[in-house]
């Protein structure tokens, strides 16, 4: 699985510098058309919101690959470590939103979940030393 997420994060950087190459032959091949009046403030906020949603895509795998990667022989001690996984992607995601997000009310409840999650993570990492993990 690492070996996916590696490729996945090295493909997706190659198309990011494929990309950059794309924007600069654009940007040469309009030089000298007028661009007055064009609301390009559309455009950059489309940009913006992809690079957030790509973001948490990449957040929900991290969790997802640390979730099903907790090994444990005691259940208890299992759910715990799993937990920890979940919360740490909330607090992941919750850091992306911050990055990302444009809404007061939605990095308000982001700051708060990064806040909830890190002392319930916390908690759950005490339960595991504890008890032997």
């Amino acid at each position: 699985m690492r070996k996916i997420l590696t490729t996945l994060c090295v493909a997706g950087l190659l198309g990011a510098v494929g990309a950059v190459g794309a924007v600069g032959a654009s940007a040469r091949s309009m030089a000298g058309h007028d661009m007055k009046g064009m609301d390009m403030s559309k455009t950059s906020m489309k940009g913006h919101a992809q690079m957030g949603r790509d973001a948490l895509k990449m957040d929900e795998m991290r969790m997802s690959k640390a979730m099903m990667a907790a090994k444990a022989s005691d259940f208890d001690v299992l759910w715990a470590r799993k937990m920890i996984a979940h919360h740490q992607g909330a607090i992941d995601m919750s850091q992306s939103l911050l990055k990302h997000g444009g809404d007061a009310e939605a990095k308000r409840m982001a700051q708060m979940t990064i806040d909830e999650n890190t002392k319930a993570k916390a908690e759950l990492e005490a339960f595991v030393r504890k008890h032997g993990g």
